[in-house]
């Protein structure tokens, strides 16, 4: 039976976007109703409204805190990126990123159409092609821009293997973006700070 919506718990919000992602992610952005998402949750669809006017605003709020996180890395890197080792740096806290919001990665990824939808893919997309320019600036030899690139492209990859908890899979994707920048295990620059 659906709750009425005066029962509707403090942290719908929350709960909302969890389902929303959950059913796009299954089914795709076009064919979830904010009705389905009102009944996974057992609430009526007027306390879905009550936080979001549309299901586009569910989305917009899934992926800004992405879009948001990407925009401190990025403003980090934008500093200077004058050696490979920063530029490895940057790399981890680009892995970082993708491992904080692996769900909402994974959803973007295999639901571009539904994803575009929102107003945030825009940003996430200025970021990529920031991201890209940052990393394979001209200081750097054809080489180390195509491994570093290279590295990029690895880490995005492991959003496919969702399944596998975090702390067992960052180490082993650090140490291949290691071997892919052509860096030795000795080097400190790569994989020894915690996310």
């Amino acid at each position: 039976m659906v709750a009425e919506a005066k029962d509707v718990a403090p942290d719908t919000a929350a709960r909302i976007r969890s389902v929303a992602l959950d059913l796009f992610g299954r089914q795709g952005y076009e064919k979830t109703s904010l009705r389905q998402i009102a009944e996974e949750l057992g609430i009526t669809k007027a306390a879905v409204y009550y936080h979001y006017r549309s299901k586009v605003d569910i989305l917009d709020d899934l992926l800004r805190p992405l879009a948001d996180d990407e925009e401190m890395v990025l403003a980090e890197a934008r500093s200077g990126l004058k050696s490979i080792e920063g530029r490895c740096r940057l790399v981890e806290s680009y892995l970082d990123l993708l491992l904080k919001y692996r769900d909402v990665a994974v959803y973007v990824m295999s639901d571009i159409v539904g994803a575009s939808n929102s107003s945030m893919v825009t940003t996430l997309q200025r970021h990529d092609r920031e991201l890209v320019t940052l990393l394979a600036e001209s200081d750097l030899s054809l080489s180390e821009r195509v491994r570093v690139l290279s590295a990029i492209g690895a880490m995005t990859t492991i959003l496919t293997m969702s399944d596998l908890p975090v702390d067992e899979l960052r180490p082993l994707v650090l140490e291949a973006a290691r071997d892919t920048l052509g860096l030795t295990k000795g080097d400190p620059d790569l994989g020894t700070s915690d996310p």
